[in-house]
Formats: structure tokens, sequence, C-alpha cells
């Protein structure tokens, strides 16, 4: 039961409720004992902007705070059971947690404040739900106001006191520096950082340790029935890896991090201890794995292990053709073509088992291109019923020869909620196999996944630092018209690879190909070959081979495919369509372009008399933006004329007000002939004009030829007459 007694009123309050005591505060300083960091995160996090606190500062038996310093594992558990936002909190420093370094201090007390007043508590009470709630806990409060003198004066002690105890007397909880580390991190990684941690402390001095608190330690494990109680197994395992029997820290620093390390695996070894993650079941069934440059497969039937054999007889031709109309019927069976996107979706299907390798011969490279510019991640991004889900569960699945269920993202996250802690985890303990080269695929991304902290940082970590041999993730994603805008920012794109499915389908009646046909005649004999193929090539590249791989990291997938299906008379097919790989981002600016024109109705369209090559488009055409936020005119400028690829030769050239741009080739980009028929509307009536001139022309010429003709007609008719008379006379 809490007892408050509040000094100003002179009231004793009985089973107050802290927190509404606090209400409308946003700074909250103290020193605690917090047993678990749920009552920092369900109840500070919430209410202040501003959190220090001293925690762990019990001295109720010796050695107590070494459970703070050395209890790795335990640390590492409550590391793992926090949001994102109490890492973020934590690394912006608006949340500062901190522990006694040296002596150690039993009081207990706190300070909450705002602009103008704060309360001050002192007493027994901890900050955790039995002190709130069960126990007999007893505080004094002292409310005040900062301008008033005499409550400034016990303001200002209060808070030279607690100075004192967080800058002097207190070490970091946490090195704020190592939070960005920690996103996405597996147990096992997040085990290894803060080990390292800990050796510094002790190493470093940063933690002032006594000798004597640490014989005590290692020597009272003979005392079994108090040992968890004042530090379990676990901290005097460490203690006696960071120190010798006399207490002084043992010189071989490298061997005891590495002992460490060990002791807290083996801690998580327990098996009382939750350590496997709920849906490591759902892995695919079908495993590939990779070792001495073979690929090892699972065989189904017998669950036994062999290495991938293929050759081109195992690729028939019916396999080819079923291939062929699958990417097909992205362009029949639409309202809009979107067969580039899915043969792009499939050529990166048939790399991710190498893709492993492909980074790997970036990293070895004489060429200046980096490994974290081969997307580690590929996602499929629908309206709706647009073909995602069907590629992922019905083509991709059976394409890779994996017979399990669909994957779904809310049983990687245990639910749909936006906090990605679990997912990120989920995929990061299989990426980290250091074995395994399966694509992980996984349907009906969470939106907000590629927007959440945890997963980009966890995107950037895998990208820039897993190394070996490793798999990669493929998503499928909804992405309504009401959602967030996708994460577009180049530190994104070029480690996950967008591809956009927004077109419906035809009607069922109207669909050319039957995709229920390609379904059951899809099978895995080309991504057997075509992934063991290019295993055979990566391991024995050309200089030729390797500057294209580096310009394009799908080329010799491409080159692949390219060679089976020319084999079987497809090729003309798929010919245009296998030129360049999809760009979502060069999507995307086609459609703002588009839809730049169309709004603008026009208005800021011109042309130049005579040429009908190329159109202006004035500056004039961004005004309306500042309202949408954009302030700097001549960036937006820059921004679209920079959205055309300068290979298309679009761009011709931008000046002060503006910019000059090629017709037919920005009407090719479009998709449609948007300038070229506006052109010919504007000049419609000079057409018609020019028409009728030409014809009157005609005409006059053709009257001109008739009355010449005719005056000649006449005159040989006279000719005619005085020819007769002549005649007549002459007789």
């Amino acid at each position: 039961m809490l007892t408050i007694c509040d000094l100003k009123s002179n009231v004793m309050l009985k089973q107050p409720d802290f927190f509404k005591l606090v209400e409308g505060f946003d700074t909250f300083e103290g020193v605690s004992f917090v047993g678990s960091f749920k009552i920092i995160e369900q109840e500070l996090l919430p209410r202040f902007n501003q959190i220090n606190l001293i925690l762990g500062m019990e001295d109720q038996k010796t050695g107590k705070n070494l459970n703070q310093l050395l209890n790795v594992s335990n640390k590492v558990q409550q590391l793992l059971s926090v949001s994102s936002d109490f890492l973020e909190r934590i690394e912006d420093q608006t949340l500062q947690l901190k522990f006694t370094k040296d002596e150690l201090f039993h009081s207990k007390y706190f300070i909450v404040e705002k602009d103008t007043d704060f309360i001050i508590f002192n007493g027994s009470m901890n900050l955790t739900q039995k002190a709130l709630k069960h126990n007999h806990e007893m505080l004094w409060m002292y409310y005040g106001k900062k301008n008033n003198i005499q409550d400034l004066k016990i303001y200002e002690e209060h808070q030279k006191l607690f100075k004192k105890n967080f800058e002097e007397d207190s070490v970091d909880y946490l090195d704020r520096k190592i939070i960005n580390n920690l996103y996405g991190k597996t147990k096992k990684q997040i085990t290894a950082i803060i080990a390292d941690e800990v050796v510094d402390k002790v190493q470093q001095n940063i933690v002032e340790v006594n000798p004597e608190d640490i014989i005590k330690v290692t020597k009272d494990a003979q005392r079994k029935e108090q040992t968890y109680e004042l530090h379990p197994e676990i901290v005097q395992k460490v203690a006696k890896e960071l120190f010798t029997e006399k207490g002084n820290k043992r010189r071989n620093e490298a061997k005891v991090r590495e002992e460490i390390k060990q002791i807290i695996y083996q801690d998580f070894d327990d098996s009382s201890q939750n350590r496997v993650i709920k849906a490591s079941e759902l892995y695919p069934k079908l495993i590939w794995a990779y070792q001495d440059n073979e690929i090892i497969t699972e065989d189904s039937n017998t669950n036994l292990f062999h290495t991938l054999n293929t050759n081109l007889d195992l690729v028939t031709k019916d396999d080819v053709r079923t291939f062929i109309r699958i990417i097909e019927s992205f362009r029949l069976n639409k309202v809009k073509d979107e067969s580039h996107q899915a043969l792009s979706a499939f050529i990166y299907l048939m790399t991710a088992p190498m893709i492993w390798k492909i980074r790997e011969i970036y990293r070895k490279s004489n060429f200046s291109k980096s490994a974290d510019q081969i997307p580690l991640s590929m996602v499929l991004i629908g309206r709706g019923t647009t073909g995602k889900t069907l590629l992922v569960r019905d083509y991709f699945k059976k394409f890779i020869g994996d017979t399990s269920h669909s994957i779904q993202y809310t049983e990687i996250n245990d639910g749909n909620a936006s906090r990605t802690d679990k997912a990120v985890r989920f995929l990061d303990n299989y990426l980290n196999s250091a074995r395994f080269i399966s694509p992980m695929i996984v349907d009906e991304l969470n939106s907000n996944f590629l927007h959440s902290k945890v997963a980009l940082n966890a995107i950037k970590q895998w990208s820039n630092t897993i190394k070996g041999i490793h798999n990669i993730n493929i998503f499928a994603m909804n992405h309504n018209a009401g959602s967030k805008e996708i994460n577009n920012l180049e530190e994104i794109t070029k480690r996950v690879y967008y591809l956009s499915f927004e077109a419906p389908w035809l009607p069922t009646n109207q669909q050319e190909i039957n995709y229920n046909i390609l379904i059951n005649d899809n099978n895995d004999h080309i991504y057997r070959y075509v992934v063991s193929e290019l295993n055979k090539r990566l391991i024995n590249l050309t200089g030729e081979e390797e500057a294209k791989l580096i310009d394009d990291y799908l080329s010799l997938t491409k080159d692949i495919l390219t060679k089976l299906i020319q084999k079987y008379g497809y090729y003309d097919r798929l010919k245009d369509l296998l030129g360049s790989n999809y760009d979502y981002k060069i999507d995307r600016n086609r459609i703002t372009w588009k839809m730049l024109i169309l709004d603008d109705h026009y208005e800021h369209i011109a042309f130049t008399d005579g040429d009908d090559k190329y159109f202006h488009v004035s500056k004039a055409i961004f005004n309306d933006f500042k309202a949408n936020g954009y302030e700097n005119i001549n960036q937006t400028l820059d921004n679209y004329f920079n959205m055309f690829p300068r290979e298309a030769g679009i761009a011709i050239e931008q000046y002060g007000n503006g910019m000059r741009l090629d017709i037919d080739k920005f009407d090719k980009f479009i998709g449609e002939p948007l300038i070229r028929n506006h052109y010919k509307k504007i000049h419609k009536a000079e057409t018609q004009q020019d028409d009728m001139k030409e014809f009157l022309k005609i005409q006059a010429q053709q009257t001109q030829m008739m009355q010449e003709t005719m005056k000649k007609l006449a005159e040989q008719k006279e000719e005619k007459k005085k020819g007769l008379f002549t005649r007549l006379f002459k007789h």
C-alpha cells in the first residue's frame, strides 16, 4: 500500500495513483531499482519528454551492483524485450539510464518538473509495479513553484544532488553509440556487443570494481540457497573470467572476451528459456544450402541431402513455353502491360540463391561498385488483386520447388502490429545462418515495415555487414491509395528491389491465357537449371563476365535464360523485355510526369514555330507546388528534370525558366503519344489551313490548265474552219 505525505498541504494521501499526481509534467529524474523495463516503457515513455534514471542501486548485499554490470544475459533479454521506441529514446538521449560505477547508494528520490512547477518525491518506493500497487511504501512529496524563493531553494539543492549522482557517481547502463548496432540483431549478436561493452567498462576502469566484492561474489557460489538472490550463477562465471581469485583484472583481454561470450551463449542454451523463434518451423521445407562450391538440396521424399546436379535435358520445351506464357499473362490478361515487372521478378528469383556470391565478387572486384548496391530484398507492391500474391504464392513457390504453405507476415511478427521487432529477428536469424540460400518468401508484408526504423536499420545492416553465405527476402505487399508513400529514398531503393503491380485483371472471359493451367504446369526445372549454371559461371568468371556483372548483377542470369529460351525458339517473345531490368523509380517518375502534364491541362507546354521535334515546359508549372510544401521552385525544376534517364535522350536542356524536351522520346518514356497528340491538336487549324491553301492552289492550277486547254481547242477549231474555206476557193 503506497502512502504519500504531501508536505505543502499537510495531508497524508493513502493509496494515491502516483502517475496521476505527475500528470502534465514533462521531465522525470530519479534514483530507483527497476526489476524490468516494462514500467519505463509503459508508464514513463508515454508521459515524459525527458527521462533520466539511475538504476539498480539496492545495497542490501555486497556485490548487488555487480549484477547490473556482469549479468550480460539479463541485459540482452531486457534489450530483446523492449520496443524500437525504447532504443530510439536512448539513442536520442531523451531516455538516459545509468547505474553506479563505484560506491552504492540506497536513496530513492524522484524529481518531476515542467517550465514553472516541480514535485520532489523521497522515501522507500522503487519504480516497480509491486511498489506502486502492493508493497507498504512511504514517500513524502513536495510540490513547488520555481518562481517562489523558498521552493526554488529546495528544488536547486535536489537538482545539485541529482546532477552529482548522475554525472559523477554513475555510468551509462548502455552506451547510446552502440544502439544503432542493435537494431535487427539476433540474440547472439547482441550478446557479443554487450559482452564487449562489459569488458571495456572493466578494462578501462569506467566502472570501479572493489576486489573484495569480487572475492565475495565468486566464493559465495558455495552458498547455493542464496546464490540467485545475490548474484545469479552467470554473474559468478563472468566475474571469474574477468578477475583472478584475488580480485585483480585478468591480462589476456581477447581471451576474456571470447570466454564471456561462450558463457552467455551456454546460458541461453538453458532449456528453461524460450530461445526458439516461434515461426522457425515455417522455414521453407525444401532447404537449399551451400558448401564447398556446391549447392546442397534436400530430397523431400527421403529427407537426405545431396548435391544439386542438373543439365540442359532437365528443361523441356513445355517447361519453357509455360514460363513464357506466365510472363505474357501479365500483358494479355491485364488492362495494362506489366509483363516487364513479372519477368524482372522471376530473374531476381533465379538469381537469389547466388546473390551472396555475386556480392562477394563485388567486394573483390577492381570495379567501383560496392556490394550494398545489390538488393537483399525484393518487394512486389500491389493494389488489391493485381497479381503480387499470385506471383509469390502460386508461381514463385512452385517454381523453386517449395511445397510448404505460403508464409504470412502476421505469422513471423505474431500479428500485424506496427512494431516490427519480431519479424526482423525472424528474418535476421535466417539471413545469418551462414549456409542456407533458399529465398524467404513472405506474403502480405505490413506497409509500415519499410518505414519502421527497426526494419530500415536492419535492412541497412544486412546490406552493409553480412558476408559469406546468406539468403535473401522476397515480400508481397499491398499498397492502397491511402497508404503511406513507399519509402523511395536512395539508401533503401539500392537495397530493396521494388516492383509495382497496379493494373487490374481483365474480366475472365476476356483473358487470353488460362492462369489455372499455368499454375498446374509450372515446375522447378528452369529454376534448378538456371541456378546450377549460374553457380558454375560464377566460380569460373571471365573478365568480360565480371565487367557485365558489375554493371548489372542480373546479367549472367539473363544470359543463361536467354540461351535456354533461344534453344526452344521462344526468344522473340521476350527479347524486348530482356534488354533492361524493371526500375521502380523510373516507373514512378513516368507516372509523376504524366500526372503533372494532365493536371496542368497543357497550360505550361509550348512549341517553337516550325519545330515539331522539341517542346518546352515552363517553370511556372510548379507554382502550385508551394502550397504542398515545395518551397524552392528551382529545386523542384531540377528534381523533375533529373527524373528522366540520361541514356533515353529525353531531357535536352534546362534553363532559367524551364526545360526543353524531345517530343517523341518523352512520349516513349510515358508510354503513350501524350505530347505528340497535343502538338497535332493545336496545329490542326494551321494544318487544315495549309491543306486548304494547297487544295485551292491545285484547283487554280487545274482551272488554268482547263482554260488553256479550252483555248487550244478553240484555236484548233478555228484553224479547221479556215482550212475548209481555203480548199473551196481553190477549186
